[in-house]
């Protein structure tokens, strides 16, 4: 396994969890259009739940598999 370095941003020293976050957020984006494009929303009786679930799902996938 790889040491994790910090990211530099302009003096500021970044966590490289923030890069998964933002990783994350991006993939969401992406499946919340495919997900809308689909008609998938009226599965979901709460839409807001059911999206932040999916999020720390992939979360949670980026963090064990790409670390």
């Amino acid at each position: 396994m790889r040491p994790q370095t910090e990211i530099d941003l302009g003096g500021v020293l970044v966590d490289p969890f923030v890069r998964y976050l933002f990783l994350a957020l991006v993939i969401l984006i992406a499946v919340r259009f495919a997900v809308g494009r689909l008609g998938l929303r009226r599965i979901f009786a709460n839409p807001p739940l059911a999206e932040a679930a999916i999020y720390v799902c992939i979360l949670v996938s980026l963090v064990v598999f790409w670390n």
